[in-house]
C-alpha cells in the first residue's frame, strides 16, 4: 500500500490508500486507535474523500465503519 491522502480533525484521522494499484481503501482512527478499514473497489476518489471527511467531521459513525469493515474482528 502506498500513502495516498490523510485527513485529520481533533481526535479523528482518516488515511486513504491505493491498494495494489487496483482500488482505494480508507482506514479510520480515533484517539490514535484504529476503528476499522473500508475498501472501496467500485467507488470514485471523490466518494472516498467524502467518506474520510464525513468521519473526521462526525457524520460517519463507529457502527457504519464496523458494518462495512472486512475482517471486523481485527479491529475490535
Amino acid at each position: 500500500m502506498d500513502y495516498y491522502n490523510r485527513f485529520e480533525k481533533e481526535n479523528k484521522l482518516a488515511i486513504i490508500t491505493f491498494v495494489d494499484d487496483e482500488f482505494l481503501s480508507c482506514s479510520f482512527f480515533e484517539n490514535e486507535k484504529i476503528v476499522g478499514r473500508i475498501d472501496y473497489p467500485d467507488k470514485s476518489r471523490n466518494y472516498v474523500v467524502d467518506a474520510a471527511n464525513n468521519w473526521c467531521n462526525g457524520v460517519m459513525t463507529h457502527e457504519t465503519i464496523k458494518e462495512y469493515t472486512s475482517q471486523p474482528d481485527l479491529f475490535s
